[in-house]
This record gives structure tokens, sequence and C-alpha cells, in this order.
């Protein structure tokens, strides 16, 4: 295939390509029932703890109460 017939070939299916994936998400987007999904979505930066402090309290504990966090007496870690 030469160079103006691929132009040509994306020039004409590669528009209406585009245009057809455009509206399959924009069909999808707006959905029946997606309405309250897009809601919770929306809040969930409000939702979210007042300062980081708070969530770094919680992802520390969760850490420290993980199985086989004491370190090697060698200094080497064993695994594979």
């Amino acid at each position: 295939m030469s160079y103006e017939g691929f132009r040509h070939f994306a020039d004409t299916w590669g528009l209406a390509v585009t245009i057809i994936v455009f509206a399959v998400l924009v069909l999808f987007l707006f959905r029946r029932g997606s309405t309250e999904r897009y809601r919770q979505a929306a809040r969930i930066p409000m939702d979210a703890p007042e300062s980081p402090a708070d969530s770094d309290k919680t992802i520390n504990s969760i850490k420290a109460g993980e199985a086989g966090s004491t370190p090697d007496p060698k200094g080497k870690d064993e695994r594979p």
C-alpha cells in the first residue's frame, strides 16, 4: 500500500472509527442508572479525611501489624 492509499484510508475510515468510538463513550457515560454512581464518585474528595495525617495513622497501624515484619538477623532477605 502506498503512502497515498494509506492516507486516503486513514482519512475516511479513521474519521469514521473515531466518531463511532466517541459516540459509544458518550452513550456509555449517559446510560440509564449511572447517575448514582457518578454522584458517589463526585463525593469522594469531600468524604476524605480532613487531614492526611489521619489517613497516615490508619496506614501505619496496618503496616505495624503485618506478619513477618521482623528483619533477618544476618541482614539478608532470604525471599527469592
